[in-house]
């Protein structure tokens, strides 16, 4: 037993820097209560140049005061996003948005904090490791948890959660838009 405090009571000692690291990277997936994101402050920062490097897209991603962000890490393939484009009968495309991720925790907590996120419609911002910008997800309808699992099979999967959030399917919910990219968050005060 190897205690981090820096005395090693028995067997080999472990290296506490680096076993008590975030793992993967930081802030790589963002879930925040749909009732508390600005759809109209978001969308009023669209860029008309290329000052910031993201024209046609947001400035920032505006949030409510007192707006929560339940922050997820995870390596670079725990976030998987998926847009699917379907035609409208009126010849327009509408977008099923899906976002599959892996919580690694199986703390009371991290499940409570999911377990409530999935009773409400949230919004998702994924982390664009290309560009550093913030991808939002779920701006017009917002996102439900879809699917909450925990893999009981090797020592390894059992500290993680699968999960998926998706356009709800009790009705017929889309998105107008495959997502946007923006350069920041804002939390009003």
């Amino acid at each position: 037993m190897y205690n981090c405090s820096g005395v090693i009571l028995s067997g080999v000692a472990k290296d506490c820097e680096a076993i008590n690291a975030s793992i993967g990277v930081d802030k790589d997936l963002i879930l925040v209560n749909y009732d508390d994101f600005d759809k109209s402050a978001t969308l009023a920062t669209i860029e008309a140049d290329n000052t910031n490097g993201n024209e046609g897209g947001l400035t920032n991603i505006e949030l409510k005061e007192g707006a929560i962000q339940y922050i997820f890490e995870g390596t670079d393939y725990s976030v998987v996003p998926n847009v699917t484009t379907e035609v409208k009968e009126n010849g327009d495309s509408w977008f099923i948005h899906a976002i599959g991720f892996t919580v690694y925790s199986k703390s009371s907590l991290t499940r409570t904090t999911l377990e409530d996120l999935a009773e409400s419609r949230v919004i998702a911002i994924a982390v664009d490791r290309s560009t550093g910008l913030y991808e939002l997800f779920g701006a017009d309808q917002g996102l439900k948890l879809s699917g909450l699992e925990r893999a009981y099979v090797g020592s390894q999967n059992s500290n993680f959660y699968s999960t998926t959030i998706a356009t709800p399917d009790i009705a017929v919910v889309r998105e107008s838009s495959m997502g946007y990219l923006a350069v920041g968050i804002n939390t009003a005060v």
